[in-house]
């Protein structure tokens, strides 16, 4: 097992940027082999557990060949794309919802919760067991002292209740 000075960064670097430079020019191109190296090297920097590499320099060469070959795929998708339409690709996903769907998110649980509340206590628990504790018809029977098909019932007429509360929101 190598030392953990082998393991650092700084010798890394020193030892086998040069390769990595090599290997990525000649597979994916030299105008894009520095870039590679580059995130070759912070994504080994951001591995928690640098000590349990058995082998960097296989380790950096996977990961430089993998960062390549996903550069590559997404190079071909985005071409394919481009040349079809123009798309502004840094448009086509936002990183987060607007705040229209937070409002309509809290609107829509406010809904969920209100039908919850409406049903009578032992399907609510029957169900919130199944669904939320993520218990087995048959285990929160054994727990409530009900056989496992009342309780099957139980959450079947509890979901159809939800289901009908909320259809009629949207009519």
């Amino acid at each position: 097992m190598p030392n953990s000075h082998e393991n650092s960064l700084e010798y890394l670097f020193l030892q086998y940027h040069r390769e990595l430079l090599a290997f990525t020019g000649q597979r994916f191109g030299s105008e894009t082999a520095e870039d590679l190296v580059q995130e070759t090297y912070l994504r080994f920097l951001q591995h928690t557990t640098q000590e349990t590499i058995n082998n960097p320099r296989a380790y950096l060469y996977k990961m430089a060949a993998n960062l390549g070959a996903d550069r590559f795929r997404y190079d071909q998708v985005r071409s394919r794309h481009a040349a079809n339409e123009d798309i502004d690709f840094d448009q086509v996903a936002q990183p987060s919802p607007g705040p229209d769907a937070d409002t309509d998110a809290q609107q829509q649980l406010q809904r969920c919760l209100t039908a919850l509340a409406s049903l009578p206590d032992i399907y609510r628990h029957v169900f919130l067991l199944h669904r939320i504790d993520g218990m087995t018809h048959k285990e929160i029977g054994s727990a409530l002292g009900l056989p496992r098909r009342t309780v099957e019932r139980y959450c079947a007429k509890a979901l159809a209740h939800c289901f009908e509360q909320l259809g009629s929101y949207h009519d």
